[in-house]
């Protein structure tokens, strides 16, 4: 799939904020209180990237702007 100037656009802005969130969900779990091991950090890492692939799956199909025939 060839990316268009705004999908490459919503790929520059997603990877810096997916980044902040694979960190940032398991450090804030932990400031909760709800990490007891690092299973548990694990399982949080693996659930927010899981997330990112999906919304950013969504964000970039979703920004394609189609072509005037």
């Amino acid at each position: 799939m060839k990316l268009d100037k705004e999908q490459k656009r919503i790929l520059k802005v997603i990877w810096p904020i997916s980044i902040a969130y694979l960190f940032g969900y398991p450090f804030f779990m932990w400031l909760f209180g709800k990490v007891d091991s690092w299973a548990d950090v694990l399982w949080y890492v693996l659930g927010g990237l899981l997330l990112q692939i999906v919304l950013g799956v969504f964000y970039i199909l979703g920004s394609k702007i189609p072509k005037k025939d």
